[in-house]
């Protein structure tokens, strides 16, 4: 069980720790590709260098409803577990990158599974609605964010509900902050 949980977590944990009011659908089709929201992120202009990006776990929930009876109760424990947990990541963001900072940077959703809902930057302010499918079938995720971001710093809230016929649903309530600390070690 704690296995299956953890690999349910990771999708969206992984796509976001590395993400014009008008929105990023500027053809009108309804749907976000990924190359629209990277067109959308170009009005960014994040400074190169390195950079320090913590996700901080602030609230979690369980539906138990479709775990077998063997494993109900036990999420309190895993609860415990990841409330409160902070991972913090270094990167090295190029001149290159920098300039085109891409769909990836702030919202994350490399996993070709993910659309975009909503990809909003304005105003020094992200709104995104992003869906993905897991690996297995049935697996499935929302990821919302909100914040705000300047050349040299982001600040996100996440609220990503994630759903699984073996386990049912989890909700997870995160932060998001990262800030440019120096220089790219060589």
């Amino acid at each position: 069980m704690k296995m299956q949980t953890v690999s349910i977590l990771a999708l969206p944990l992984l796509a976001l720790a590395a993400c014009s009011g008008g929105g990023a659908d500027k053809d009108g089709d309804g749907k976000i590709s990924k190359e629209e929201v990277a067109k959308e992120a170009e009005s960014i202009k994040f400074s190169p260098g390195e950079w320090e990006n913590k996700v901080e776990i602030v609230d979690v929930k369980f539906d138990e409803s479709k775990l077998p009876p063997e494993a109900k109760g036990m999420t309190g424990a895993i609860v415990k577990q990841m409330v409160g947990q902070v991972q913090t990541t270094k990167n090295c963001l190029t001149e290159e990158q920098a300039k085109k900072p891409g769909a990836d940077f702030l919202a994350g959703a490399e996993n070709d599974e993910c659309t975009y809902k909503k990809f909003n930057l304005s105003g020094g302010k992200i709104d995104a609605d992003i869906e993905c499918k897991g690996k297995e079938a049935g697996q499935q995720g929302n990821i919302k964010l909100s914040g705000t971001f300047t050349g040299t710093t982001y600040d996100m809230q996440m609220d990503m509900v994630m759903q699984s016929p073996q386990t049912g649903s989890m909700t997870i309530k995160a932060k998001n902050s990262a800030k440019r600390i120096g220089e790219c070690k060589a």
